[in-house]
């Protein structure tokens, strides 16, 4: 991606959207309607809300549409660059909100003259036109730019696997999980990490029973005591990363999300 380019079209959009549309101040009324969207956005996006302080890098996690998505609390229902001490949006008159951002709640036309609304007011006018259709030929722009970005970030999806194990982060912490915690792998900023199981899971099991017969607790059904996951699992896991990661999240296509659950992995069939 093009930097200069690319942060030509995010800050042009924003401007545009600022003029082209009147309403309420959304820091004075909004409870974050609008945060309860899911947005991705590129890594070039990223990078940059990391480095102004707004986030760190496990904000982020892979997506597929764009590089990355930004981080949602499930229970809260909000993006995390929702503020209650502002009460909004944190990079809202940043110049660089992501764009799918600016578009709710009245996208770029309102023809039929419509009342626009959000959940929490009313009151919302595209008073230029011209503008928002600029704007719109500008988010296409930018979607095409975001897709070749991540595409390139998809084909390094096997380096990620690599640094993981040459640094060794990975197989430390499948030696300091129980495998009963551990519902897959998760594609993170620059390396693979273990992705958590909500309460208790039994997918390594098959694994282990394969991999490792001989466990006492196998051998006794007591794979829920088990604190760790052995040598032998873990090389066989680190070993089918490395050769069938790269193959499994093309087939994949529009599907892969950077969470990768390993009864759909088929670790063992």
């Amino acid at each position: 991606m093009v930097d200069d380019k690319f942060w030509e079209i995010v800050k042009k959009f924003n401007i545009l959207m600022k003029e082209a549309i009147t309403g309420p101040n959304c820091l004075d009324i909004c409870k974050g309607d609008c945060c309860s969207i899911k947005i991705d956005i590129p890594k070039i996006l990223v990078k940059e809300y990391i480095k102004r302080g707004y986030a760190i890098k496990s904000d982020f996690i892979r997506s597929d549409v764009f590089s990355f998505k930004l981080r949602f609390d499930e229970k809260k229902g909000k993006c995390f660059l929702y503020d209650e001490k502002i009460n909004g949006c944190l990079v809202h008159n940043s110049g660089i909100k992501p764009p799918q951002c600016w578009i709710y709640p009245t996208n770029f036309s309102n023809p039929e003259k419509k009342e626009l609304s959000c959940k929490k007011t009313n009151g919302w006018t595209i008073v230029d036109s011209k503008k928002t259709k600029e704007a719109e030929e500008l988010l296409k722009y930018y979607v095409f730019l975001c897709q070749l970005e991540a595409k390139k970030e998809l084909n390094h999806i096997t380096d990620r696997v690599n640094r993981s194990l040459s640094d060794g982060s990975l197989k430390e912490l499948l030696e300091n999980t129980s495998p009963s915690q551990i519902s897959g792998f998760r594609d993170s900023w620059d390396n693979f990490t273990t992705l958590p199981a909500e309460g208790i899971s039994l997918q390594l099991k098959k694994l282990c029973t394969k991999v490792n017969a001989s466990c006492e607790l196998i051998l006794h059904n007591e794979f829920l005591e088990c604190k760790s996951v052995c040598d032998k699992v873990s090389e066989k896991i680190i070993k089918f990363l490395q050769q069938n990661i790269n193959n499994y999240v093309h087939k994949m296509g529009v599907d892969v999300v950077g969470e990768y659950l390993i009864n759909e992995l088929k670790l063992v069939e």
